[in-house]
């Protein structure tokens, strides 16, 4: 029993390391085999690391020879080794392509705007020519191009005249913030106003009168609150006093003539015959002067305000005849007198609420009527280089000098 025994153990221990090494042997092949996988994977990955790091670099560099050509300083775009840096400067690129840089010039911004950040992450850099829709930015862009391929960019003159155009780009790119179907395109260096629809047509372009270089019409965004009919004027203080208030101490029928009226502190009208003129002067002077509502009103018959706090609008005018008269378009106060009133007030009501005598019928009597409308966005701008309505590349007169 015992040989037997020992017989038997001998078997047990015999199979038992048997398993164990077949465990143990199966256990470092599978390790090594596991290491190799791992090695393979890890190198894969770098592999395809450094394909997807030439691709951005190439999509960088493709995106940057495009934007270049509209306009776009490229040189804080360029590629470097960091492939999380070209995919930011990547980002960042097609962000400014769609939507622009805040223009410099701008005074006020009344509307709010909107950028979709995600979007550049998704867009294809290879599709970046089908991203402009708006009409006069195409136009303007193929002027950039060819002027630049022409090889004169290092004569002063051109290198003045891409500039400008750049910025009239930037300025079209600006306007993709607010995505409007439809909106008022002031260009005060034009003395022209558009009504534009979101792929560039001209629906209805008019003449314009803005202010002149000692009053400047600022640059803003903002939008058509109200239109208001028969309007009175509400003389600025500043004019108030430094033209009319002389010419009222003078002589009373100034008032008169210009169917003035002179308000106290409760808006309440003061007969101009109570009043000891001889006691006023700039620095003492407690009444407000409004234009009464009419035919003579500075204003004109139709008024529309605009949300800013700059005490700027776009109105009609009494002296219509000087958008025939005369090429000095840029005699006013500050605010902006349009050609077309009524064609303008019809086309942002969205229905004829005018018709073409409503300007040579001028009722008497008439108070001020505020129409409600929706808001229908304005942009006051300052373009020096643009195209005019058949796609030729314009530059127009500096008159405020700032684009020297």
């Amino acid at each position: 029993m015992d040989t037997r025994g020992r017989k038997i153990g001998i078997i047990v221990a015999v199979v038992a390391g048997l398993v164990i090494l077949f465990f143990v042997g199966r256990y470092f092949i599978t390790n090594k085999t596991e290491k190799s996988n791992q090695a393979k994977i890890e190198k894969e990955k770098e592999d395809l690391s450094e394909k997807e790091t030439r691709q951005l670099a190439q999509s960088l560099h493709e995106a940057c020879i495009y934007a270049a050509s509209v306009g776009i300083d490229t040189s804080r775009y360029a590629t470097v080794a960091d492939a999380d840096q070209n995919k930011a400067k990547l980002t960042n690129m097609l962000l400014e392509l769609r939507y622009g840089k805040k223009p410099s010039r701008l005074e006020f911004n009344g509307l709010k705007e909107s950028v979709d950040s995600l979007w550049a992450t998704k867009a294809n850099p290879s599709e970046l020519t089908t991203l402009a829709t708006f009409g006069p930015y195409k136009q303007l862009a193929a002027h950039y191009s060819r002027l630049q391929k022409s090889g004169a960019t290092n004569n002063p003159g051109m290198a003045d005249s891409l500039r400008l155009i750049r910025q009239t780009l930037n300025f079209y790119r600006y306007i993709n913030r607010f995505d409007p179907d439809q909106f008022v395109l002031v260009n005060i260096p034009a003395g022209e106003l558009n009504v534009f629809d979101r792929t560039g047509k001209r629906l209805l372009p008019m003449q314009v009168i803005s202010g002149k270089p000692d009053k400047m019409t600022p640059c803003m965004v903002t939008y058509i609150q109200d239109i208001v009919m028969y309007p009175y004027w509400n003389v600025p203080q500043n004019i108030a006093l430094d033209e009319m208030l002389p010419r009222m101490k003078r002589d009373l029928s100034y008032i008169y003539n210009q169917n003035l009226q002179i308000l106290d502190a409760k808006n309440k009208e003061v007969d101009p015959e109570e009043i000891d003129w001889d006691a006023l002067s700039e620095t003492n002077f407690p009444y407000r002067v409004r234009q009464a509502s009419g035919c003579e009103n500075s204003l004109g018959l139709l008024k529309f305000n605009l949300a800013n706090p700059l005490a700027i609008y776009l109105h009609d005018t009494n002296s219509r005849d000087l958008f025939k008269s005369t090429k000095d378009h840029w005699r006013s106060h500050g605010c902006v007198r349009v050609q077309k009133p009524v064609e303008l007030a019809n086309l942002i009501l969205g229905t004829k609420t005018f018709d073409a005598d409503f300007m040579n019928k001028c009722l008497i009597d008439q108070k001020p009527t505020t129409l409600p409308t929706k808001k229908f966005p304005v942009f006051i701008a300052y373009n020096v280089a643009d195209v005019d309505a058949a796609g030729k590349l314009r530059f127009y007169n500096d008159v405020y000098s700032l684009d020297k």
